[in-house]
């Protein structure tokens, strides 16, 4: 099964309440039975297989991830493969299970997630543009994307400390950029990006060149540590000479709803 990547519209630690576009990076997972068991030195694989294996009683599985994603990155490769791999085991078994709750709960039995990434479950999933309550693993409603190109300075093995008591300081802050994103999601990644490189301490030098070059948002995705910017279709070249000294540039766009049924 295929999943995607994503950037953020808005972080969900401070306020539970989290949004995410998918882009088309993509996540590929196969699985096959095997005699022996192994771990895979991977803590939500393990927790995922451990669950299946102790719930619906499936043989052991060899699994093959193919990602084009960078981990620790804040493109949600954690989501991505989880997604991936729990779809392809769903479907490999006839097993009927809401995917993006168990990639959730499953992520934070792991300790992978700080509040399961439901938001990045379902885009990764789903494709669009997800609006989730994370505490209550609640879908409020998936949007489809606007036409925009997506680049990216993709980084991964973040490696920041995550102060959740710092962050939760700012609930009020991003429940009202949640609200504004639900009606302008440009505008709602714009501020959430810019907001959470500051609070989580990163340079803003590259956001303040993609904007200053026409970008019509910019910022830092998930927790970081890869930046991202949203350009009009056909007018990403500015922002790609900017960040080319930074190192390797990727310009994707996002992704629509996918159905899954």
């Amino acid at each position: 099964m295929q999943t995607f990547s994503g950037v953020s519209v808005v972080n969900a630690l401070p306020s539970w309440y989290g949004s995410t576009m998918a882009i088309d990076l993509r996540v590929e997972v196969k699985i096959e039975e095997t005699k022996e068991c192994k771990k895979y030195n991977n803590a939500l694989i393990d927790a995922i297989l451990d669950f299946f294996y102790t719930s619906y009683k499936i043989p052991c599985l060899d699994v093959k991830v193919f990602s084009q994603i960078p981990e620790k990155s804040g493109l949600k490769s954690s989501s991505a493969v989880s997604t991936a791999l729990i779809g392809e085991i769903a479907k490999k078994y006839n097993i009927e299970i809401d995917v993006p709750k168990y990639s959730a709960i499953l992520s934070l039995k792991a300790g992978v997630s700080y509040t399961g990434a439901f938001d990045d479950a379902v885009a990764s999933y789903y494709g669009g543009v997800s609006f989730t309550y994370n505490k209550e693993f609640k879908i409020l409603e998936i949007q489809h994307p606007p036409e925009v190109s997506i680049i990216l300075l993709p980084r991964g093995n973040r490696k920041i400390n995550i102060d959740l008591s710092n962050i939760r300081k700012y609930r009020l802050i991003f429940e009202e950029i949640f609200k504004i994103s639900r009606k302008d999601i440009i505008t709602g990644m714009k501020l959430n990006g810019i907001l959470i490189a500051h609070i989580l301490g990163y340079e803003t030098k590259e956001i303040e060149e993609a904007l200053q070059k026409g970008a019509l948002a910019s910022g830092i995705s998930g927790n970081g540590p890869s930046v991202f910017a949203v350009t009009k279709i056909g007018e990403e070249g500015p922002i790609i000479d900017a960040w080319s000294k930074y190192g390797n540039v990727i310009v994707t766009k996002a992704v629509d709803y996918v159905s899954r049924y």
